[in-house]
C-alpha cells in the first residue's frame, strides 16, 4: 500500500512538473513538436505597387521535420521582368528554425478542426530564418505571442541594403494571410537617402 501511494506521488509530482515546465516554458510542446512532420503550401498575391502596375501570383511550399523548415516562393514569370540580381527562377529559398514553441488550448482545438492557419496564429513561438534569392542574401526573426505574429527583416543586397518589420494576419474576406510591411531601402554608397515603403501581400 505505501508503495502504492509513493507511486502516486511521483506520478504527480511528475505530472506537476510538467505542467509548470509546459506552462513557463512549452517544455512538451516542444517535444511533441520536435518529432512532427509537416508540409504546407498555397499561393502567393502580390498587389501592384503602382496604379498602372499588375499583379504578380505565385506559390510557397513549407516542409519541416520539428524546429527545423525549408521554404521556397516561386513568382510566375517574374524571372522575365526582374533584374536577374532581384530575382530568378529558382525563387525565394529559406532555412528556418523554430527557437520556442508553445501549444495554447486554442492550438489543439483548431489542429482538430484541421485548420492549419487557426493553430499558427494561437501558438505561441519564436524563431529565425535565413533568406536567399538572386544575388541576395537576408535575415530575419519572428515571434508570435498566441495572437499576433511579427518579425523583423535585413537584405542584403548587391546594391542596396533593406530593412523593416512586418506582421502576419488571416484575412477574413479573402480567407488569406495577409502580410503588412514597412520597411525602408537605401544604397550602400548613401546611407542617407533612405527612401520608405509600406506593402501588403496575400498568402
Amino acid at each position: 500500500m505505501k508503495k502504492k501511494y509513493l507511486t502516486l506521488i511521483v506520478v504527480a509530482v511528475i505530472l506537476a512538473s510538467l505542467g509548470v515546465l509546459e506552462y513557463t516554458q512549452g517544455t512538451v510542446s516542444a517535444l511533441a513538436f520536435d518529432q512532427m512532420q509537416y508540409s504546407y503550401g498555397s499561393h502567393v498575391i502580390i498587389p501592384p505597387t503602382t496604379d498602372n502596375g499588375s499583379y504578380l501570383g505565385g506559390s510557397y511550399k513549407i516542409n519541416g521535420t520539428g524546429r527545423d523548415f525549408k521554404m521556397v516562393l516561386a513568382l510566375y514569370g517574374a524571372e522575365k521582368t526582374e533584374s536577374p540580381l532581384d530575382y530568378t527562377s529558382d525563387g525565394l529559398r529559406i532555412t528556418g528554425r523554430i527557437n520556442t514553441v508553445k501549444a495554447t488550448p486554442q492550438t489543439i482545438m483548431y489542429l482538430f478542426q484541421k485548420n492549419v492557419t487557426g493553430a499558427m496564429f494561437n501558438t505561441i513561438f519564436t524563431g529565425d530564418m535565413n533568406m536567399t534569392c538572386a544575388a541576395w542574401t537576408g535575415t530575419s526573426n519572428f515571434q508570435n505571442d498566441g495572437k499576433t505574429l511579427t518579425g523583423t527583416f535585413f537584405i542584403n543586397g548587391i546594391y542596396t541594403d533593406w530593412k523593416g518589420n512586418y506582421t502576419l494576419t488571416p484575412d477574413s474576406e479573402s480567407g488569406k494571410m495577409m502580410i503588412i510591411a514597412d520597411y525602408v531601402y537605401y544604397n550602400k554608397n548613401n546611407t542617407q537617402d533612405i527612401i520608405n515603403l509600406h506593402s501588403v501581400y496575400y498568402i
